[in-house]
């Protein structure tokens, strides 16, 4: 294990970073989290980060969650298919 994923497994054992799950359906990206209460829309994968990251203290500051230390979002994309019985 090199130094660096050292330093990354202690600081997501004691600043665990925001879940923010990301969907695409029909070109429209989606971000949840609800732990912030964060639910907010995109027509591209970047601008949809930028937005998380726009609201996110906003998000924090009106729900009264307590954070110590600089907010860390983790983006995990969803991918899912509809299956057609055949």
């Amino acid at each position: 294990m090199t130094a660096l994923s050292l330093i990354a497994k202690f600081i997501n054992r004691h600043h665990k970073p925001f879940v923010v799950k990301v969907t695409v359906c029909d070109g429209v990206w989606t971000a949840v989290c609800d732990a912030l209460g964060l639910v907010t829309e995109a027509n591209s994968y970047e601008q949809l980060i930028e937005r998380a990251w726009e609201v996110a203290p906003d998000l924090i500051e009106l729900n009264a969650i307590d954070v110590a230390g600089d907010i860390r979002l983790q983006f995990t994309h969803i991918k899912t298919i509809d299956r057609v019985a055949l």
